[in-house]
C-alpha cells in the first residue's frame, strides 16, 4: 500500500498544542518563567529538527469535541498572556496553536469540530499567537488495505 503523507493509519488520535517557536532559545527558561511544563521540547540540530520548539500539548484521542480542548488551553495559558508577550519580545519568539486532526474516512463517522470563540480570538490576538491545522485521513474501516488487494 502506497503510504501518504496525510494518511495517519487507523486509528483517530486528535490533539493540540501551543508553542513557542524561534531558531534556537533557552527552553528551561520559558518553563522557569511560565511555571508550567512543557509536553515535549525539540532543540535544533542538523539536519532536523530546523529549528527549537517548546510545546505544551492536550490530546484528545478519537474525541471530535476541539472546541473544549482548545479552552482547557487557553484556560493554562490566557492568565499568563503578559509573560509570553514578555518572553516572545526577549527571545524573539513566536507562538503558535497547532490542531492535529485526524478525519475518519467512515462515511458513519463524524468530522471533528471546533470554533474560534470570542475569547480563543481575544487571546490569539493579544499574544499575537498563530493558528496552523494539520490534516490526516485515518481508515478505521480499512478500506485503503482493500484497495491494495
Amino acid at each position: 500500500m502506497l503510504q501518504k503523507l496525510t494518511y495517519s493509519g487507523n486509528e483517530c488520535n486528535n490533539y493540540l498544542y501551543f508553542s513557542f517557536d524561534a531558531e534556537f532559545f533557552d527552553c528551561e527558561k520559558l518553563t522557569e518563567k511560565l511555571n508550567i511544563e512543557p509536553t515535549s521540547v525539540m532543540i535544533k540540530k542538523e539536519p532536523v529538527p530546523k529549528s527549537t520548539a517548546w510545546k505544551y500539548q492536550i490530546n484528545a484521542g478519537n474525541e471530535i469535541d476541539l472546541e473544549t480542548n482548545l479552552g482547557k488551553l487557553i484556560d493554562i495559558f490566557e492568565s499568563k498572556t503578559e509573560i509570553i508577550n514578555g518572553l516572545k519580545e526577549k527571545y524573539d519568539l513566536t507562538t503558535r496553536i497547532q490542531f492535529v486532526i485526524d478525519i475518519d474516512i467512515n462515511p458513519e463517522s463524524s468530522t471533528p469540530y471546533f470554533g474560534l470563540n470570542k475569547r480563543a480570538i481575544e487571546f490569539l490576538a493579544n499574544t499575537g499567537t498563530e493558528v496552523d491545522f494539520d490534516l490526516y485521513k485515518v481508515d478505521t474501516i480499512g478500506l485503503l488495505e482493500k484497495s491494495d488487494e
